[in-house]
């Protein structure tokens, strides 16, 4: 329900906007891109709710034309070597142009919501402009791209973020996000660590808050309870 809009530096779509909101979210989505799966239903959802939601074309150049330019096609799998071109030296421009473009419309804060992939600028996002995103929401994270894809310091960044942040991984997501975890213990080590918060959905695969399918029932039941969660979380913390 929303339009595409053009920066200098990065297209966003942005959610249809009621009144006069003060506080954005920043979708940053999977490697599928700005247009995959429900990404842009679940930014109207959160518009709804009353934010400013943008989501950001942040993985271009596309690979095989993408989707709707961006990304990966539907069917399209994990590509490891495509995706080591988008460091987050590569993103940080793109999310700068569009913390200016929120700040233009008069919104004083924001938060990071990442999904797969997209954790990984979020929780840089937060590191870089503490005074601005006031909390962060990653779905089947991937941070540990940071290392795996960019040499960078996994638990580095983690460590880094200065905003509270819900972590929702998948049963079937890396045991290093797990409640016990060097990741955990790193993100309680954070500037904000006592209002950070895993909950794990052990019944859900990777991927499974955008793309999984609406016709099973505990997919249908998980994705409503983790949106319950993040919207509780919004409203504590944004």
């Amino acid at each position: 329900m929303g339009t595409v809009i053009s920066t200098d530096t990065v297209e966003v779509y942005q959610s249809q906007v009621k009144g006069s909101p003060s506080a954005a979210v920043i979708v940053c989505p999977d490697v599928w891109g700005w247009n995959g799966g429900r990404t842009r239903a679940i930014a109207d959802a959160l518009s709804d709710a009353g934010y400013v939601v943008v989501v950001p074309k942040l993985l271009t150049p596309a690979k095989d034309g993408g989707t709707d330019g961006d990304a990966l096609a539907p069917t399209a799998q994990f590509d490891m070597e495509w995706v080591k071109q988008f460091p987050w030296e590569v993103q940080k421009p793109k999310l700068a142009a569009i913390v200016e473009y929120l700040k233009q419309q008069g919104i004083t804060k924001a938060a990071m919501l990442g999904f797969c992939y997209g954790g990984h600028p979020s929780m840089w996002a937060s590191a870089e402009w503490p005074d601005f995103v006031t909390c962060g929401i990653v779905c089947h994270p991937s941070m540990q791209l940071e290392q795996f894809a960019f040499g960078g310091d996994f638990l580095g960044l983690v460590k880094s973020v200065k905003a509270p942040f819900l972590i929702a991984p998948a049963g079937g997501d890396l045991p290093m996000y797990a409640t016990d975890s060097d990741f955990a213990t790193a993100l309680a080590a954070s500037a904000k660590g006592g209002d950070c918060l895993i909950k794990p959905y052990p019944d859900m695969t990777h991927g499974w808050v955008p793309r999984g399918d609406l016709e099973n029932e505990a997919v249908a039941r998980d994705v409503e309870l983790v949106m319950e969660d993040i919207f509780s979380f919004l409203a504590k913390h944004l």
